[in-house]
């Protein structure tokens, strides 16, 4: 009886031993250094790319120029004002002093 609880606290010291051992290194060793060096490059090299897609683009306004773009009409419509809310509305609704 005595051996099989000193074999499990054994193991159990083993496993929290173990425990410990990777959660110091999870949390206080930072190999990330060498992850951000990569990202960033790879961050660069995608921002790049885009900026290169971006500069390439050629706005064309020949379209502008067309009688067919030049005979469209707006259809828009003018909101009615009408007025909103009192002038004053910190003055009592009653007009009492």
């Amino acid at each position: 009886m005595k051996n099989l609880k000193s074999k499990r606290t054994t193991i159990l010291a083993i496993i929290l031993i173990g425990l410990l051992v990777v959660a110091y290194k999870v949390l206080f060793v930072s190999s990330t250094d060498d992850l951000s060096v990569s990202e960033n490059v790879t961050a660069s090299v995608r921002v790049e790319a885009l900026l290169q897609q971006v500069e390439s683009i050629d706005f064309n306004l020949d379209i502008v120029k067309d009688p067919k773009f030049k005979s469209l009409k707006s259809i828009e419509i003018p909101l009615i004002s009408l007025p909103v809310g009192r002038n004053n509305p910190f003055l009592s609704v009653l007009n009492s002093n």
